[in-house]
């Protein structure tokens, strides 16, 4: 099919089958609103095309040119994009379904609301990219660059992000649930209000990041560092946080009721008011700790070291404390066990 033929069968709404446009200079034209079914366009030139609307099922566009088009509310289908270039591209609201975008370079481009549901990423560059409100369902990014990339509000639900680049990106109000993140560098970063709840974030980085009012329910964060991170009103809640790092970290009003803290370093942690009902805390660290009001009931202490800890008003109920080290702390100062509430316990 020529070029001539191709704008042709576009103005008279055909349906574009199973022809090759490899190479084909469609630079800076308008294919808005026309479908395409298992077509090749392989090595094709789209800069600056506007593309709008436009449906693509089953096409190969392995290695084609689209640096800077616009593809707002594009609709792909089950498509070979590996090695495409889009970068600076709009993808605003277009939808990638069992798309393969491995190697596919998204540097600049613009996703917010694109919905790329089974797509594949792997090694695709989308540094600095706008991903605010994108959904990532059940998506592969194994080692992406996502560095300095938005992800305001982005929807990552059982993602694979495992080896991926997220340095410097800006993570506020996102959603990670189930997702592997394991061993990713989050140090100093902006990483607020967001559901990683369930995620593989196995010795993770977060030394000095900012992860205020985040839900981190049931996560598997072994290993992970933590140290000097502000976590203020941050859910544990279930977490799997044994041998993990929390040196200096300001906790205050966090809940970590159920979670798993053996031997986990909370040296010099600020807690106040923070929830550890039915935490295990078996050989963890906790010396020079601010526990004051801390609710510590039916938590496991055993061997935890809470040497000069303020104590203040904290809740002991029914705690273990067998072989736990109380040197220099105030730890008359906590509240004992309520023998009304034992009773009704049973």
């Amino acid at each position: 099919m020529t070029r001539d033929e191709l704008f042709q069968a576009i103005a008279r709404d055909d349906t574009i089958e199973n022809v090759d446009l490899s190479g084909m200079d469609l630079s800076g034209q308008d294919l808005s609103g026309a479908r395409f079914e298992g077509v090749v366009f392989r090595n094709t030139d789209f800069r600056g095309a506007k593309i709008v609307r436009t449906g693509f099922k089953g096409c190969d566009f392995t290695g084609a040119i689209m640096e800077g088009a616009s593809l707002a509310q594009v609709l792909w289908m089950g498509m070979s994009l590996s090695g495409a270039i889009l970068s600076r591209a709009n993808l605003q609201k277009a939808v990638l379904t069992g798309a393969d975008l491995t190697g596919a370079r998204l540097a600049g481009a613009d996703l917010s609301l694109a919905v790329l549901d089974n797509a594949k990423l792997d090694t695709a560059d989308l540094t600095g990219a706008d991903l605010s409100r994108a959904l990532f369902y059940k998506a592969s990014l194994k080692g992406t660059n996502l560095t300095g990339a938005e992800l305001f509000k982005s929807v990552f639900y059982e993602a694979d992000l495992s080896g991926a680049t997220l340095k410097g990106a800006k993570i506020h109000k996102t959603f990670l649930r189930d997702c592997s993140l394991a061993g990713q560098d989050f140090s100093g970063a902006t990483f607020t209000m967001t559901q990683a709840g369930g995620a593989d974030l196995k010795g993770c980085n977060f030394t000095g990041a900012d992860i205020t009012m985040s839900n981190f329910m049931n996560a598997d964060m072994t290993e992970a560092i933590l140290d000097g991170a502000n976590g203020e009103r941050s859910v544990f809640m279930g977490t799997n946080l044994s041998g993990a790092s929390l040196k200096k970290c300001y906790l205050v009003q966090s809940c970590f009721e159920g979670a798993n803290l053996n031997v986990a370093d909370l040296t010099g942690c600020d807690l106040e008011q923070a929830i550890f009902t039915k935490a295990i805390c078996r050989g963890a660290k906790l010396s020079g700790v601010n526990a004051t009001y801390v609710d510590f009931s039916h938590a496991d202490l055993t061997a935890a070291d809470f040497t000069s800890a303020t104590m203040s008003r904290a809740k002991m109920h029914r705690t273990i404390e067998e072989h736990t080290i109380w040197n220099r702390s105030n730890r008359s100062a906590a509240l004992g066990t309520d023998p009304d509430l034992a009773e009704a316990e049973g």
